[in-house]
């Protein structure tokens, strides 16, 4: 994810050999997130992520893709093995408040923090997911532990984990009905 060898963080996106240069920071990518995921979304719903210039119709399909790469960048590590698929286990809208209390409390950040003029502190998107993944011992692990959890419900010890994991379980998604609204969006992108 991170290149400590760069000093630079990624701030465009190349398509076909032309760049657009993008927002970074977290919040504009939780927006990302959050419209991406909902229902009715259209590719036009995302052109604010673009600083300058939004990429004209014929680059649309090939600019999402890479908006795509750039909110979820590919990391070497963990591996994904066979069978440890668990579902979802965080939400970014639902766990903002374990989120926040999570970044104060590991590294003291206030992700709520304005300068002396009242702007909002910028983070970018990559060093919030950096810090996000290096989180351990706070309740947010706690939470996606219990999320994640697979184990025996029939033990005593299982019991209490099968009450943790229904207590904090996310809603339910319709799977019918991503699949159905994914290719709505994505048939935008054949026109």
């Amino acid at each position: 994810m991170l290149t400590l060898t760069k000093v630079k963080l990624p701030d465009c996106i190349e398509v076909d050999g032309k760049f657009f240069f993008i927002k970074t920071d977290f919040r504009d990518w939780l927006n990302f997130s959050r419209i991406v995921n909902t229902k009715g979304a259209v590719i036009d719903d995302i052109d604010y992520i673009y600083i300058d210039e939004v990429p004209p119709a014929a680059y649309k399909k090939k600019a999402f893709q890479k908006l795509l790469e750039f909110f979820q960048p590919k990391s070497e590590l963990p591996r994904k093995t066979p069978g440890a698929e668990t579902g979802k286990v965080l939400d970014y809208e639902i766990d903002a408040d374990l989120i926040y209390a999570a970044f104060m409390e590991q590294y003291r950040i206030n992700l709520l923090e304005t300068d002396e003029k009242g702007h909002a502190v910028q983070m970018h998107w990559h060093i919030f997911l950096t810090l996000l993944t290096g989180l351990h011992n706070t309740k947010l692990n706690e939470v996606m532990s219990w999320r994640g959890w697979t184990g025996n419900s029939k033990t005593p010890e299982g019991k209490i984990m099968q009450k943790l994991k229904n207590a904090w379980e996310l809603p339910a998604e319709n799977q019918a009905q991503i699949d159905k609204d994914l290719e709505a969006f994505n048939a935008l992108f054949s026109k």
